[in-house]
């Protein structure tokens, strides 16, 4: 069993600071997510309505900047931009330690926005750099990314659960925290080697002025990425207010759901990907979003079942839904990487954060408009969202569900990457 994970695991130079600074990133996202909008009431002193106000604003300004950023990762590297994101991200919220009013706050809010959409578009571009010049797979690095966030982030909500339980004034201290933990990562990225940005070839410079949009295999990978983001969006806001609200099932029903989840998304994500390497990814994809009909099901159903047969089932669709999340979200992320062309590799992936950003920042007022008329009509609109993914990528998208692009094997080893 542990010889097989180390056969799954990526074995090219700068693993240990890509997993370091993943690890580290991850740590400090678990220790301030839970208990965001506690420390901001407390450094603002105002209400709930106007903060979510401001952090939806400052999610939305962020995003016209975002191909922007494309260019820079394209132009500078993954690397070079990641240093500089975690280095913003890691000042931002030490400010916010010092803000006393809603307009600094809403600044940082959008550097603190912007730099994690970045992280988002750059973290897999420097995945499949770091794995051309290793000649391993793209998918293990990307599982070992995504395992690493998992347990990072299961790791920091609970170290900051049991210290604000014990001690509720150290929420002020929720930010820097996640500040240390953010420059830490930067450090750890100064570490990993450093590559030039992909060569065009000659006569590239017409496909370099293509954009993303143009490309319909992508434009669709883009999509069914967005519609799985909604799901999981969707059911982390709604599934605590259903069933303690609309079921009326205990407290403790939501964390030990949201606790199978995250355990299982950091064990299994490497083996998992690991078997899974030699499927299509666009098969992948709609296997997983089908898989994620099992929780909005289980949902449905919740509030006519006994307490005890209710748990099991929940349990048990939450690992359905899970399984359904190990595979597909890998499996959109290597046809991202796949489809985008080298030298505009970071453009392609900013523009894939652009829709991952607007589901962010809209699905929750979905949520709560589809709960306002009955939690059913939410579980059905999920229910379709999965089915339109599943049939976009089995027969809407036949150049990418037919064939295995090329950029999914694994490449012969490069020469070594270059310092700056």
């Amino acid at each position: 069993m542990l010889k097989s994970f180390r056969q799954a695991l990526p074995t090219g130079r700068g693993v240990p600071a890509f997993a370091g600074a993943t690890f580290a990133n991850s740590v400090g996202m678990g220790i301030y997510y839970p208990f965001s909008l506690l420390f901001f009431q407390s450094v603002l002193d105002t209400s709930l309505t106007r903060i979510g106000a401001a952090l939806t604003v400052s999610a939305l300004l962020a995003l016209p900047l975002l191909p922007y950023v494309g260019r820079l990762i394209d132009r500078f590297g993954p690397r070079r931009v990641l240093l500089v994101s975690t280095t913003v991200r890691a000042a931002a919220f030490a400010g916010y330690l010092l803000v006393d009013s809603l307009a600094p706050f809403l600044a940082l809010s959008v550097l603190v926005a912007l730099t994690m959409r970045t992280e988002q578009a750059a973290t897999p571009a420097l995945a499949k750099t770091l794995a051309e010049h290793g000649g391993e797979p793209a998918g293990r690095w990307m599982a070992l990314s995504r395992a690493l966030f998992n347990a990072g982030f299961g790791l920091g909500a609970l170290t900051a659960g049991l210290v604000a339980s014990a001690s509720p004034e150290v929420l002020h201290g929720v930010g820097a925290g996640n500040a240390v933990c953010i420059a830490a990562a930067a450090l750890l990225y100064l570490a990993l080697p450093a590559s030039r940005p992909a060569v065009r070839a000659a006569g590239a410079e017409e496909a370099g002025r293509a954009r993303p949009w143009r490309s319909g295999p992508f434009r669709g990978v883009v999509a069914a990425g967005a519609g799985l983001w909604i799901i999981a969006v969707s059911i982390e806001t709604a599934l605590p207010v259903h069933l303690v609200r609309g079921v009326g099932a205990p407290a403790w029903t939501t964390s030990v759901l949201f606790t199978v989840n995250t355990v299982l998304l950091a064990v299994f994500q490497v083996p998992v990907a690991h078997r899974v390497e030699r499927v299509r990814p666009a098969v992948l994809v709609a296997a997983g979003a089908l898989l994620h009909i099992a929780l909005p099901a289980a949902l449905a159903v919740a509030g006519r079942l006994a307490p005890t047969p209710r748990t099991a089932v929940l349990v048990a669709a939450m690992a359905l839904y899970t399984l359904g999340e190990l595979i597909a979200s890998q499996a959109v992320t290597t046809l991202l990487t796949a489809l985008a062309p080298d030298e505009r590799r970071g453009s392609y992936l900013a523009f894939n954060q652009l829709f991952i950003g607007l589901a962010n920042a809209l699905t929750p007022l979905l949520v709560t408009s589809a709960l306002d008329r009955g939690a059913g009509t939410l579980w059905w609109l999920l229910t379709g969202c999965a089915l339109a993914v599943a049939l976009l990528m089995a027969g809407g998208l036949r150049g990418v569900a037919a064939e295995r692009t090329p950029s999914d094997e694994p490449q012969p080893a490069r020469a070594e990457p270059v310092t700056p």
